[in-house]
């Protein structure tokens, strides 16, 4: 089996390449390049004899935000899978960034056995976001429905289930609260 090549793009040198170690460390995965800003790392990925299937990209970096680099990857390589690395916990940005096409969003203090489930996941055709990630977000989910009392995109119960998600209630949880079934839980969802 081919390992999943990896570039990094993080203006932070030292855990650059503390992250580009121990992802090459795994027999999976192998880093096959790194750059200190998106412009520079943008060349260095075309420059390539084939573009990385992962990018694992920092939103705030000197010149091009990872923000725009990730719209600019996804234009030009749309089948690039894309993995936030950041400190920026803000539902905000993992949102932009979501909707930007990134595949993964993962805190800066996150474990190293996170972010190689993150690099996995999306290596496999998933998504991954951190758990500390995901409260914030749904709420913020539920707060603009209801802001936007926009009911015809979502329905009573699928609201319903959002908000006791947000709650940090468990699907089974929720199920036996609204007195339906865990797989009519995950079908809402």
């Amino acid at each position: 089996m081919t390992p999943t090549s990896v570039f990094l793009i993080d203006d932070h040198h030292v855990l650059r390449q503390a992250i580009a170690r121990m992802l090459d460390q795994e027999a999976d995965i192998t880093v096959v390049g790194q750059a200190g800003d998106a412009r520079s790392g943008i060349r260095a990925m075309e420059a390539l004899p084939a573009f990385p299937e992962i990018v694992i990209v920092d939103l705030k970096m000197p010149g091009q935000s990872g923000m725009s680099a990730i719209v600019e990857i996804m234009q030009s390589h749309p089948a690039t899978r894309i993995i936030v690395f950041t400190m920026y916990d803000n539902p905000g940005y993992v949102w932009s960034t979501m909707n930007a096409g990134a595949r993964g969003y993962i805190l800066k203090s996150a474990s190293g056995s996170d972010l190689l489930r993150a690099v996995r996941s999306v290596a496999n055709g998933g998504a991954y976001l951190q758990a500390e990630i995901t409260m914030p977000l749904l709420k913020r989910l539920v707060q603009d429905a209801r802001a936007a009392d926009d009911r015809g995109t979502l329905s009573v119960r699928e609201m319903h289930i959002l908000e006791a998600l947000a709650e940090g209630l468990s699907n089974k949880m929720i199920a036996k609260s609204l007195s339906i079934t865990e797989e009519t839980v995950k079908s809402h969802l």
